[in-house]
């Protein structure tokens, strides 16, 4: 269940619910989206009073009256889905969780992170986007709500899990880290040339990935090795200096980028992103998928996500990233970096992700015994399917 017209459309937090929803079929699940399709009169009809307090974007989209047409019509939704088992859930700061799924079925979370913990930071994006306080307090009260409504509470992270407990006040029996799942880099070279340092940057958000900063440590790092390079992959300024190349934005649906792209992975020996705050990015598993040791942001949870294939570097200090550029700008040390980076990305595809929920979900279910069905975990229950219940999950 996601907020929108198409919940596995893949512009969807950064294809997180697309990714997530393949990962449970993948599984044996038979999954059931669940949309929140408001009808084309009363869509207009609410946009137009959101608009009329004088909020655009986030904001407007998060007012009360949107916030109750996404809630009727995930209601609407749910009960035309047929007989379910469980429901999984994202997006929740969008609409009211309990009054979607109610007491009827075992409702389980997926976060790469709490609002609370957005709003402290001042490099995240609620933060930077100077949205008015008591807004986000709001939003941060319905996550909140969501999170206590749940059977399970599933996050990507130890970092997010800290808060959902600590801010949410959800009991640490009700929470589970599952890790966070990735498109890999599967067209990467085996045979990578590691004797000259080629280091990628790929982040749409310059400012907030810290490009500066990586472009300040590069130049230090060419310095002693004149052949390395710096690759720049999203929305960047225009650069010119020595070793660095621009590559502009690269959507995801652009084929012959993505190529482009893929032959980054694969050439580089490197991948640099150590973003001033960044809860759980993607971009680290897909760069690890490919072979590429990283140099990952000790702020957020996304240190956690490659264990020994990563350097973790206090983002605000550039002599930190630049010591990590040169330590692997040794050939032995990137390759054996890589190599574990690779590891980790192993065991975080979707469908891992996917697998530890479910195990997740099944472990609660067995100790509270809140449901009802044979089922262990599912969306939708036919009489079949109850013939056929030992031959997998049923969503």
């Amino acid at each position: 269940m996601y907020p929108a017209r198409d919940p596995l459309d893949r512009r969807n937090w950064s294809g997180t619910p697309a990714g997530l929803a393949q990962g449970l079929l993948d599984n044996g699940v038979d999954l059931v989206p669940i949309a929140a399709n408001v009808p084309r009169g009363l869509h207009e009809l609410v946009a137009a009073l959101s608009h009329s307090t004088g909020q655009r974007g986030a904001v407007a989209d998060r007012m009360p009256i949107r916030h109750w047409a996404r809630t009727r019509a995930l209601t609407k939704s749910l009960n035309a889905a047929g007989k379910l088992d469980a429901v999984v859930a994202m997006g929740t700061e969008m609409y009211d969780l309990s009054a979607v799924v109610g007491a009827h079925f075992p409702c389980i979370t997926y976060d790469d992170g709490t609002y609370r913990q957005m709003v402290s930071h001042p490099e995240s994006d609620i933060s930077q986007a100077g949205f008015p306080k008591d807004h986000v307090e709001k939003w941060i009260r319905q996550q909140s709500r969501s999170c206590s409504a749940a059977s399970l509470c599933c996050t990507s992270t130890s970092w997010a899990a800290a808060s959902m407990e600590a801010d949410y006040k959800v009991p640490s029996s009700r929470i589970a880290v599952v890790g966070m799942g990735h498109r890999p880099r599967t067209t990467a070279a085996s045979d990578r040339d590691w004797s000259t340092p080629r280091f990628l940057f790929v982040g749409v958000d310059w400012q907030r990935k810290n490009g500066a900063a990586v472009l300040a440590a590069f130049s230090k790092v060419r310095e002693l090795y004149p052949n390395s390079t710096l690759h720049l992959v999203g929305e960047h300024p225009q650069i010119d200096e020595p070793g660095v190349t621009g590559y502009g934005l690269i959507p995801r649906n652009d084929t012959e980028g993505q190529l482009r792209l893929d032959g980054l992975y694969a050439t580089a020996t490197a991948f640099v992103l150590p973003s001033k705050f960044d809860p759980s990015p993607i971009s680290y598993l897909e760069a690890a998928s490919a072979g590429l040791p990283v140099i990952a942001t000790s702020v957020g949870g996304a240190g956690e996500l490659l264990g020994s294939g990563a350097i973790t570097v206090d983002p605000r200090d550039t002599r930190q990233i630049e010591l990590a550029m040169l330590r692997l700008c040794q050939p032995n040390e990137a390759k054996a970096l890589g190599a574990a980076a690779k590891a980790a990305a192993l065991t975080s595809s979707w469908s891992d992700v996917a697998g530890r929920i479910l195990t997740a979900f099944n472990a609660l279910e067995t100790e509270t015994q809140i449901l009802r069905s044979p089922y262990t975990i599912g969306a939708r229950r036919s009489d079949d399917a109850a013939r056929e219940q030992d031959k997998g999950w049923l969503v």
